[in-house]
């Protein structure tokens, strides 16, 4: 499956959240987290920081990418497994944050090192998007056979999919077929 029409990226930090949801291509696409050095190397490129990776932070990493993405079908309406948000809190759980204050406000900060700090950080984008009111906004396509990382900006909220032209137009069509094989069959 090709990568769908590109929509604008998620808002602020969240668009790290979307750049390492959509490290793999669903559903038989190039992971970029498919070895520990692949996983460096992302990793670099993405926070700009150079970590060591072993095979069971990788683990970690698809493990939590994964169930990011289980986690974010409830935003197009899903019904989520609640051991989904217990299994992410456990493996967001390992990166300490430590708040920062100003006269300003606060904010959390990531107080570890390694691809704990990169979990911390995603940890911090999802709490700044909740504050911000954009956490619900952030879904994954409702095909099976794509779940990409998206931000909805439509008016109302109400997208499933990351494409209209893509997903969602192969979704209507299989339940329109589905519905003209149930007519002709029922009126034989």
């Amino acid at each position: 499956m090709t990568e769908p029409t590109p929509r604008s990226p998620a808002p602020g930090s969240l668009a790290l959240v979307q750049r390492f949801i959509n490290s793999t291509e669903m559903p038989d696409g190039v992971d970029e987290l498919r070895t520990a050095p692949l996983a460096a190397r992302w990793l670099h490129d993405a926070v700009g920081v150079e970590m060591e990776v072993s095979e069971k932070d990788r683990s970690r990493l698809i493990a939590t990418r994964e169930a990011l993405r289980d986690l974010l079908e409830a935003h197009t309406g899903e019904n989520v497994d609640p051991a989904v948000v217990v299994r992410l809190e456990k493996l967001l759980g390992h990166a300490p944050l430590r708040p920062v204050l100003t006269a300003e406000g606060a904010t959390l900060a990531v107080n570890c090192a390694g691809v704990d700090r990169f979990l911390g950080m995603i940890s911090t984008a999802i709490v700044e998007a909740t504050l911000l009111g954009t956490w619900s906004r952030f879904k994954v396509c409702r095909s099976e056979s794509c779940r990409w990382a998206y931000y909805d900006h439509s008016k109302n909220g109400r997208s499933c999919w990351c494409s209209m032209r893509v997903c969602g137009s192969r979704d209507k069509a299989r339940t329109y077929r589905a519905r003209q094989r149930l007519g002709s069959t029922g009126s034989a």
